[in-house]
C-alpha cells in the first residue's frame, strides 16, 4: 500500500476544487468512446481547480498472441505497423491524450489489464505509463505518482492558518456481476471498514454514487456524525460494440452500461464551523459531458 501527498493553496472559503476519476478507458478497443475521453480531458484542462487520479486499464493491452486477442474488436485508427508493437501503440495513444493534463494528475492507480501484461508478458507498461506521466509533468521520476492496485491520496488544502485534510482510499476494483447488488454492498463494506472521505473504485465498468455514515462522540461527549462517500468512476467502453465483433460485455451477456463518469467536489472552506450548516464540504455528481 502507497500513500500520496498533495497540499494546495486555498484563497476564499466559496473556493472549490474539482477532483475527476479517469480509468477503465480501454484504448485500442473499438468500442472506446474517445471522443467522450477529449471531452472529460478538456474539461480538467480548462479549469484551474480541477484535478485527476488515473484508476487504471488505460489501454485494453490485447496484443496478437493473447488467446483473448480478435481483430475485429481493434480500434479503427490501428494500422499494419502498429501489430509489430500494438501494446505502445495503446500507450502512446494514452499518453498523447493526457499530455495536456499531466500536470493536474494526483495518483496513478494499476489495473488488472496492465497488471495481466506484466504477468504473462513480462513488460511493465504500467511502470512506463507512470514514468511518461511524471516525465510530461515535469517531475522527478523518484518523485511519487504511481499507488498501484490500491493506495491512499492526502489532500491538505490550506487557507490562512487553517489547514484541512481529505483523505481518499482508491482501489482499481475486484467487484463483478451483472447487478447492482454485490457492487452496493462491496462499497458497504469498504465504507464501513476503512476511514476515509471518498472512496473510488473502478473496475466494474458501473457508475455510482454511495453515501454512509458513521456515528461517534467527542470528548465532551456530543454524537459526531460522518459521512464517507463511495464512487464507481464510470468507464469509457462501450458494452455493444455497434460496427465490428461482438465485444467481451456481449458475448457474456452483461446489461448495457451507460458511458459516464463522476465528479468530487471539494470545497475546503466548508469545514470552518460557521459554514458546516450552510454547505457541505464534499460532494460527489455525475458528469454531465
Amino acid at each position: 500500500m502507497r500513500v500520496l501527498k498533495r497540499r494546495f493553496s486555498v484563497p476564499s472559503r466559496s473556493t472549490e476544487f474539482t477532483i475527476v476519476p479517469i480509468g477503465d478507458i480501454h484504448i485500442g478497443a473499438r468500442a472506446c468512446d474517445e471522443e467522450r475521453l477529449k471531452r472529460v480531458i478538456e474539461r480538467v484542462e480548462k479549469d484551474p481547480n480541477a484535478y485527476w487520479y488515473g484508476m487504471g486499464d488505460y489501454c485494453d493491452f490485447i496484443n496478437l498472441r493473447d488467446p483473448r486477442s480478435n481483430t475485429g474488436t481493434l480500434a479503427d485508427w490501428i494500422g499494419i505497423k502498429d501489430m509489430g508493437d500494438l501494446v505502445a501503440a495503446q500507450k502512446n495513444r494514452f499518453l498523447d491524450y493526457v499530455k495536456p493534463i499531466a500536470k493536474k494528475c494526483l495518483g496513478l492507480i494499476e489495473g488488472n489489464h496492465e497488471t495481466a501484461i506484466h504477468r504473462f508478458y513480462e513488460r511493465d507498461i504500467y511502470s512506463e505509463i507512470v514514468s511518461e506521466v511524471k516525465k510530461m509533468a515535469g517531475m522527478k521520476q523518484e518523485d511519487p505518482l504511481g499507488l498501484g492496485y490500491y493506495g491512499w491520496s492526502l489532500l491538505y488544502f490550506k487557507r490562512g492558518v487553517q489547514t484541512t485534510m481529505i483523505k481518499i482510499n482508491l482501489h482499481h476494483g475486484y467487484v463483478g456481476g451483472k447487478l447492482a447488488g454485490a457492487k452496493a454492498l462491496e462499497m458497504q463494506r469498504w465504507l464501513w471498514s476503512h476511514d476515509a472521505d471518498v472512496v473510488v473504485f473502478g473496475h466494474s465498468h458501473n457508475t455510482s454514487i454511495q453515501i454512509e455514515q458513521t456515528e461517534g462522540v467527542n470528548e465532551g461527549g456530543a454524537m459526531v456524525l460522518k459521512k464517507r462517500f463511495g464512487v464507481y468512476g464510470g468507464s469509457f467502453l462501450k458494452t455493444v460494440n455497434e460496427d465490428g465483433a461482438s465485444t467481451y460485455s456481449e458475448i457474456k451477456g452483461y446489461l448495457p452500461q451507460p458511458i459516464a463518469g463522476v465528479e468530487i467536489i471539494i470545497r475546503p472552506g466548508a469545514f470552518d464551523s460557521a459554514d458546516k450548516l450552510r454547505s457541505e464540504p464534499i460532494r460527489v455528481i455525475t458528469g454531465s459531458y
